[in-house]
């Protein structure tokens, strides 16, 4: 059995904020969601994190998770509204699970709709005590490939996630180091 990622709870989060969201971009209020809020609070409340020196979720970490979430929701709605406008129409019209993957697809296909991968909305820098939102790549020092191969491509991608997870890893270790720092200094 494979411990659970932090990746997949993100993406659980935001899918299970995505309805909340939606209604409220698209009334001005949410007054449905009550279900998901407590999908998500029971969800996280119940992970036992056994090793890496993970905590508990408490209550402050679940609210800023939905609000991250949420957040997150927001932002692909916006960027995706033809995508999201394409799924309430095969909803409307009764359509299947493959029905509403494709016309999410398609409507992406058509409107040049970049997938996450090939353009990542945005970064969570290492900057300040709660981190900062930055769209730019500047900052991570990514290389865009323009015009080469998708393997190339693909090596490039690769090659920049090992750079940012060395660095991040390195800029990691010095923040912890001055946690502990601060922590010895109130013993």
């Amino acid at each position: 059995r494979k411990p659970l990622t932090r990746s997949s709870i993100d993406r659980y989060t935001i899918i299970v904020m995505a309805g909340i969201a939606a209604e409220a971009l698209n009334f001005g209020r949410a007054d449905g969601g009550a279900g998901d809020e407590a999908a998500l609070i029971g969800f996280l409340s119940n992970l036992n994190p056994k090793s890496g020196g993970a905590v508990s979720w408490d209550l402050e970490s679940i609210k800023n998770q939905a609000r991250w979430g949420a957040l997150q929701s927001v932002l692909l709605l916006r960027e995706y509204s033809a995508c999201y406008d394409a799924l309430v129409d095969a909803l409307e019209a009764g359509g299947n699970l493959g029905e509403c993957v494709y016309a999410i697809e398609n409507a992406a296909k058509e409107n040049g709709l970049p997938t996450v991968a090939q353009k990542p909305l945005g970064y969570i820098i290492d900057r300040g005590p709660y981190g900062e939102w930055d769209t730019s790549f500047s900052e991570l020092g990514a290389v865009k490939p323009n015009g080469s191969s998708p393997a190339a491509q693909e090596e490039l991608r690769v090659v920049d996630e090992i750079v940012s997870l060395e660095e991040l890893k390195s800029r990691m270790q010095q923040k912890l180091k001055d946690i502990d720092s601060q922590l010895d200094q109130f013993q």
